[in-house]
C-alpha cells in the first residue's frame, strides 16, 4: 500500500538510513551541544562571544554539506582559519563537536565535489592553515606537518571513497531512471489495453444506437437523439483512436480478447505447468465487473505469479479473490526464497502493479511475509 512515510520511519529509506536525514539530524545535535560549552569553561567575553557564533555555525554546516559540499568545505576552513589566526579560538582549542563539524565539511570538500573545486579547495586548505606562518613561525612543524598530513589524506580520501561514492550515486540514478521509465512504459500499456477494453462497448452503443435509429419514423424525436448518440459515439472512438495511436508500440498488438477474471483457472494452469503449483479459491459471488477494472486485476495477478515463478526458486503460490459489496480483493502469496524485485526483467513487478492500482484508486501492498516467501494485496474500489 503506497503511503507516506510516517516520522518515526523518516531516517529510513528503501531499507537503509536516509544519509540527509542523518546529516541534519547530527547537525541539530552538534549545534547544542557546541552552544553550551561555549559558555562553559574559561576564556575572555570576546572568545565566548565568538565560540557561540563559530561553533555552532561550523556544526550547523553539516546539514547542507551534501548539497554544498566545496561552499561548506571552503567555508568551514576559511572561517576557522580567520578566528585561529586572530587567536580568538580555535577547533583545536574548542570542545570536540566542533572539530566532528570540521571533518565532516573537509569529507565533504574531497568526496562530493568536482575534480575543480577539489583542487582548489585543497590549495586553499593548505594555504590558510600554513599562512599564519609568515608572521608566527612554528618552530617545532607541527603544522606543516599537519597539513601536509591533511592535504595528503583528502587525497587519498577521493581516490578511494569518492570514486565509491561516485559509481553508489550513478548506480541509485540508474536505478530511478529504469523505474521511471517502467512508470512510464507501464502506463502506456494501461492505456491502449483499456482503449481496446472501452472501445468494444462504445462500439457496440454505436451499433445498437443505429440498429433501434433505423426502427423508428425519421420524423421521430427519438430518432434525432439516437443519431446523436450515434454520431458523438462515432466522434470519441476516432478520437480514442488518435490519442492512444502514438502509444503503440512497433509490435503488432494480438487481437485475442482481453482477458478477464473469468481466465484466472487457465493463468493458473498455465504458471503450474511452468514450475510454480497455484492454489486459486474464489470467495463471494463472481459478478460482472467493469471491463477495465477485470483487466487491471488480471493483469496484478498475472505480474505477481510471474514475478513468483522468476524469484520465489522451489515454492508454492496461491490466489485468493474476494468479491465483496463494493470491493474487489486480491491475495497473491508464495512461499519462496526470492524476492521481486521492483523493475523485474521483461516486466515491471511491483510497479506495474501499483501504477494499476493507482488508476482506480485502490490500496497496495507488497511485502515479505514473517513466514517466509512474498505477499501482494490489492484492494480496487468497484464504483
Amino acid at each position: 500500500m503506497t503511503r507516506r512515510q510516517p516520522p518515526s520511519t523518516v531516517l529510513i529509506v528503501r531499507g537503509r538510513l536516509d544519509p540527509v536525514a542523518v546529516d541534519r539530524l547530527l547537525a541539530v545535535v552538534l549545534v547544542v551541544a557546541a552552544e553550551l560549552q561555549a559558555w562553559v569553561g574559561g576564556g575572555s567575553t570576546t572568545q565566548h562571544v565568538v565560540s557561540a557564533i563559530v561553533w555552532p555555525a561550523v556544526s550547523a554546516s553539516i546539514a547542507v554539506r551534501r548539497r554544498f559540499p566545496a561552499a561548506v568545505g571552503i567555508g568551514v576552513q576559511g572561517v576557522l582559519s580567520v578566528v585561529a589566526t586572530l587567536g580568538v579560538t580555535a577547533p583545536e582549542t574548542g570542545p570536540p563537536v566542533v572539530a566532528v563539524g570540521w571533518f565532516c565539511a573537509l569529507y565533504a570538500l574531497a568526496v562530493w565535489t568536482s575534480p575543480r573545486w577539489f583542487a582548489g579547495g585543497v590549495a586553499f586548505f593548505v594555504a590558510s592553515d600554513l599562512a599564519p606562518e609568515a608572521w608566527k613561525p612554528d618552530k617545532t612543524g607541527s603544522v606543516t606537518a599537519f597539513t601536509v598530513v591533511g592535504a595528503i589524506v583528502m587525497v587519498l580520501v577521493r581516490r578511494v571513497l569518492g570514486d565509491r561514492d561516485r559509481r553508489v550515486r550513478l548506480a541509485e540514478r540508474e536505478r530511478d531512471i529504469a523505474a521511471r521509465e517502467a512508470v512510464v512504459e507501464e502506463r502506456a500499456r494501461i492505456a491502449r489495453e483499456l482503449h481496446d477494453a472501452i472501445a468494444h462497448n462504445v462500439s457496440m452503443m454505436v451499433v445498437q444506437a443505429g440498429a433501434e435509429r433505423r426502427t423508428l419514423a425519421a420524423d421521430s424525436s427519438t430518432h434525432e437523439v439516437l443519431e446523436t448518440v450515434e454520431q458523438i459515439g462515432r466522434s470519441a472512438l476516432t478520437e480514442m483512436r488518435r490519442l492512444v495511436g502514438m502509444l503503440r508500440s512497433d509490435a503488432k498488438d494480438p487481437l485475442a480478447p482481453q482477458p478477464g477474471l473469468r481466465d484466472l483457472p487457465t493463468l493458473v494452469t498455465q504458471v503450474g505447468e511452468a514450475g510454480l503449483p497455484v492454489v486459486l479459491e474464489i470467495v463471494g459471488d463472481p459478478r460482472e465487473l467493469p471491463v477495465g477494472l477485470e483487466l487491471s486485476a488480471y493483469r496484478i495477478v498475472q505480474e505477481a505469479l510471474t514475478n513468483a515463478l522468476k524469484h520465489a526458486g522451489d515454492a508454492r503460490a496461491s490466489v485468493r479473490i474476494a468479491y465483496g459489496a463494493d470491493s474487489l480483493e486480491l491475495e497473491i502469496v508464495d512461499d519462496g526464497s526470492g524476492e521481486p524485485a521492483a523493475v523485474a526483467s521483461g516486466g515491471h513487478g511491483l510497479v506495474g502493479m501499483r501504477e494499476r492500482v493507482a488508476l482506480y484508486g485502490g490500496r497496495f501492498e507488497a511485502d515479505r511475509r514473517a513466514t517466509g516467501g512474498f505477499a501482494v494485496r490489492v484492494l480496487l474500489p468497484i464504483r
